[in-house]
């Protein structure tokens, strides 16, 4: 499939917002790319191995998680086979033997969780959360969303409210990238759930089977909300009105590495 770049083509607001934590990071790493998908609303060519892979895994959990809490008996690796099979039906590049390499790491997690979390406690998986720029809570997908995210699985206990991202990257750390898309998650969840005070974000990562924990208070998701907001109306003023003539590209190994628009962009074509 063959694309023209619509050089005259200009960054409206509708372009920009809602603003997810991911979409912030491409408008920081990449004008150029961010312009692709986000402006020209290109689709990519074909999809990233990591990335089908990566949505296969979440999308057995987010199934494995509701029916172990219908149910209320654990899980079975046939289950999960059915789940992986489903997802197959829906994206052909899947591979099921990738994905079944998870499964005993995903057992583990969803039937641990059966019993972790009480009958008469609060609790979602898939939770879409979005607000407006005055930041109070807006429906997913009406016109005035300013920030949004989907959290993977949430609890609570007592007066700590859980927040689970599920990960399936083969990188062990906890820096403060993660950090950030953590206080994201906690920044919406603290306005969808003003009766929690403790908020406590954990980072399961389904190829190693490890949960890692970083606890916010209110207070400091408060104090999160005071940066970030003025961050991500600076990264609006770069590009509101611009047409992909006057955005600036940042090409390098990695970032164009990862870009699924190499085939179109002038500074990889160079």
């Amino acid at each position: 499939m063959a694309y023209q770049i619509e050089q005259d083509l200009t960054v409206g607001i509708e372009h920009l917002r809602p603003w997810s934590f991911s979409k912030v990071q491409k408008a920081k790493r990449c004008q150029y790319e961010f312009f692709f998908r986000y402006v020209q609303k290109l689709e990519p060519l074909e999809r990233a191995d990591f990335l089908v892979l990566g949505s296969g895994v979440h999308f057995v959990l987010e199934n494995a998680l509701n029916a172990v809490f219908l149910r209320r008996k654990p899980l079975s690796k046939e289950l999960l086979l059915h789940y992986a099979r489903l997802y197959k039906e829906q994206e052909p590049l899947a591979d099921l033997n990738r994905i079944g390499q998870f499964f005993p790491n995903i057992l583990k997690f969803v039937n641990g969780q059966l019993r972790r979390v009480d009958r008469g406690e609060l609790k979602f998986w898939e939770l879409e959360l979005a607000v407006d720029r005055e930041l109070r809570c807006v429906p997913y997908d009406s016109g005035g969303v300013f920030l949004r995210g989907k959290l993977d699985f949430l609890f609570s206990k007592g007066e700590t409210l859980y927040i689970v991202d599920h990960k399936t990257s083969r990188s062990h750390d906890f820096d403060n990238r993660v950090k950030t898309q953590l206080r994201w998650y906690a920044l919406l969840a603290a306005v969808k759930f003003p009766q929690f005070q403790r908020f406590a974000l954990e980072l399961h990562n389904v190829r190693y089977g490890t949960v890692k924990r970083v606890v916010f208070s209110r207070r400091e998701i408060e104090a999160f909300k005071v940066k970030l907001v003025p961050i991500i109306e600076s990264v609006e003023e770069e590009f509101l009105g611009k047409s992909f003539r006057e955005l600036t590209p940042s090409p390098s190994e990695l970032n164009c590495r990862w870009c699924e628009f190499r085939h179109l962009c002038p500074e990889a074509l160079s």
